[in-house]
C-alpha cells in the first residue's frame, strides 16, 4: 500500500561530520545531518543538513544528483569546469549535478533542504 509521508511522523538519522581534512580550504565546519527518508531501491534520501562557515572541495559521483533548497544562511558553489560561481540564499533552490566538481563554501551558517538520487545505489 502506497501513502503519504511527512516528515513530522518519522525520526530522522542524524550524523555530525567534518569535510575529510584533505578536502579543506577553510574552516573545520561541523555538518550536521538528519536524514529523515531513504529509500534503497529507488536511490533516493532526503532531509535537511547545517553547516558553520568554511569551505572544502566537493565532487559529485556520476551517478548521483543533489536538489536543495536553502532555509537559512549563505551558500556559495564554485565549479571548478566552467569557474561558475553562485550564491544561494534562504528560499533559493538549486541542483548539484552528477560528475560536479568544485568548492563549496558557507559563507554564513547555513540549514538546507536536500534530496539525493544516486543510481549507483539501485538495487
Amino acid at each position: 500500500m502506497s501513502t503519504i509521508i511527512s516528515f513530522a511522523d518519522l525520526q530522522p538519522v542524524k550524523t555530525v561530520r567534518q569535510p575529510d581534512p584533505d578536502m579543506r580550504i577553510s574552516g573545520a565546519p561541523d555538518r550536521t545531518t538528519l536524514n529523515y527518508f531513504e529509500d534503497i531501491d529507488y536511490g533516493l534520501r532526503s532531509g535537511t543538513w547545517s553547516a558553520g562557515p568554511g569551505a572544502y572541495r566537493v565532487q559529485m559521483p556520476a551517478a548521483k544528483h543533489e536538489f536543495f533548497h536553502v532555509l537559512s544562511g549563505l551558500i556559495r558553489i564554485s565549479c571548478d569546469d566552467t569557474g561558475t560561481v553562485r550564491q544561494f540564499a534562504p528560499g533559493e533552490t538549486g541542483i548539484i549535478p552528477p560528475g560536479f566538481k568544485g568548492i563549496f563554501e558557507i559563507v554564513e551558517a547555513a540549514s538546507k533542504f536536500y534530496v539525493v538520487i544516486d543510481h549507483a545505489n539501485v538495487k
